[in-house]
């Protein structure tokens, strides 16, 4: 008999969730979505028009078509962009677990509701926040059509900003905060302006860098825009790649397998590696041990889990921590 009711019960519910999404058919954003190339530098065709004669809501000119969105959103869902939200003082109601657990920003998600993780978002959960506004990296027409079914949605292709300013400035765009984003980047800026200074004083401008990480088999090499610390170490600190990085992964191609016997064709004077908790502390081969970077003590291991994300405020904290790695390991290997 209890089963019985369990069995009811959840019926129920399921019914009660779709008659919320038939209902919120209404508020539907954006159509089809192709998702673009990263190095597109702006997420809109043009910023906020048409405000409606009530004032309640605006007509935001995404990639994909226009979108009817509030005027001043308050229940904002978003997967990936939680970072632009709070760079810009807005506090989403719900997240995925993933960006939740982003550690740049762990004092700042008090609050924000799970829904779920990469690739399983709860509708449920989405539907029970009641926003009225949804930010979607997604590129599946299936998932932004029953996001679009619960409100309206505005689509934001993975890939689509290629540096800070232009991802805060386009939400400062979004979310009709365009002062905000720029009081936001000129602090930035002078952080990064900082923590150049810092590198710069104990760098010199040939001594170059490479971003690799390492797996049971092989490396990888990444580029400027694909996470591992990408974007603070070439873009925020400025820092010198190799001439086939710049070749080979600083353009739509982001990231590649080197085999252990060439990884020394991508090796810089200094090497950021990305470890896992198995890896740590890398010895690696003899090809390995004979890198000068390895030799004079000038490898730079990041944990995997804190240095894949690459989101504003990420940036930022990996760009001054990345200075303060140098600064210190250039002063020890000085004694």
């Amino acid at each position: 008999m209890f089963a019985t009711k369990k069995r009811f019960s959840g019926l129920l519910l399921m019914l009660a969730i779709i008659m919320i999404l038939a209902a919120c058919n209404s508020g539907t954003g954006s159509g089809t979505t192709e998702p673009t190339a990263a190095g597109s530098e702006s997420t809109t065709d043009s910023t906020e028009i048409n405000t409606d004669s009530s004032g309640s809501t605006r007509i935001y000119k995404s990639l994909s078509g226009d979108v009817e969105i509030p005027a001043e959103p308050k229940r904002i869902v978003t997967d990936m962009y939680v970072s632009d939200l709070l760079a810009l003082g807005i506090k989403p109601v719900g997240s995925i677990k993933y960006y939740l657990e982003n550690p740049f920003y762990a004092d700042q998600v008090e609050g924000i509701e799970n829904i779920g993780d990469r690739g399983a978002v709860s509708l449920e959960k989405v539907v029970a926040l009641d926003p009225d506004l949804i930010i979607t990296y997604s590129d599946q027409a299936e998932e932004i059509e029953s996001y679009q079914k619960i409100a309206p949605t505005v689509v934001i292709p993975y890939g689509t900003f290629t540096n800070v300013e232009d991802e805060i400035r386009g939400f400062g765009e979004l979310m009709n905060k365009s002062e905000e984003a720029e009081a936001w980047l000129k602090t930035y800026n002078e952080r990064i302006e900082a923590a150049r200074a810092k590198v710069k004083a104990v760098i010199k401008p040939e001594e170059t860098f490479s971003i690799l990480e390492v797996s049971d088999k092989s490396y990888y090499g990444y580029g400027d825009n694909f996470g591992r610390g990408g974007q603070a170490v070439y873009r925020a600190l400025e820092l010198a790649p190799l001439e086939i990085t710049k070749k080979e992964l600083m353009g739509d191609t982001q990231w590649k397998e080197i085999s252990r016997e060439v990884v020394g064709d991508y090796a810089g004077d200094h090497i950021f590696l990305t470890v896992g908790e198995n890896n740590k502390n890398y010895q690696g081969d003899a090809i390995w041990q004979s890198l000068p970077a390895v030799k004079n003590n000038q490898v730079y291991e990041l944990l995997e889990d804190r240095y894949w994300y690459f989101d504003p405020i990420a940036i930022q904290g990996q760009a001054e921590e990345f200075a303060d790695m140098i600064v210190e390991r250039a002063q020890r290997n000085r004694k």
